[in-house]
C-alpha cells in the first residue's frame, strides 16, 4: 500500500486500518515476549537492548510475567526489564 492509496481512503477507513495494524503489533510483541519466556531460565546470561546497557554482562534472577529481574555482573545493580529488550547470550 503507497501514500496515494491511504490518500484515497476515508477517514473511519484509516481508524479502522490503524486498529488492525495496532493490534496486529501488539500481538506479535506478546508473542516474541512469550517465546523468550519459554527459552529464559534463572541463572541464564543475558544481554539487554538498551542503550545504557550496552557491554555489560547480565544474569536472570527472576522472571515474572511481563518482565524480568536482572543483575548486572561486576556491580552495577539489578533491574526489571522487559521480556522483549532481553536477548539469551550462547
Amino acid at each position: 500500500m503507497n501514500y496515494s492509496e491511504l490518500n484515497q481512503m476515508t477517514i473511519e477507513e484509516l481508524r479502522n486500518l490503524n486498529c488492525m495494524v495496532v493490534e496486529t503489533i501488539g500481538n506479535k510483541k506478546a508473542m516474541a515476549g512469550y517465546e523468550m519466556k519459554q527459552s529464559l531460565y534463572v541463572g541464564a546470561n543475558v544481554k539487554v537492548n538498551h542503550r545504557r546497557m550496552i557491554g555489560k554482562q547480565c544474569r536472570v534472577e527472576k522472571i515474572n510475567r511481563t518482565k524480568c529481574v536482572i543483575k548486572v555482573l561486576n556491580g552495577g545493580g539489578s533491574y526489571n526489564v522487559p521480556l522483549s529488550m532481553v536477548e539469551l547470550v550462547k
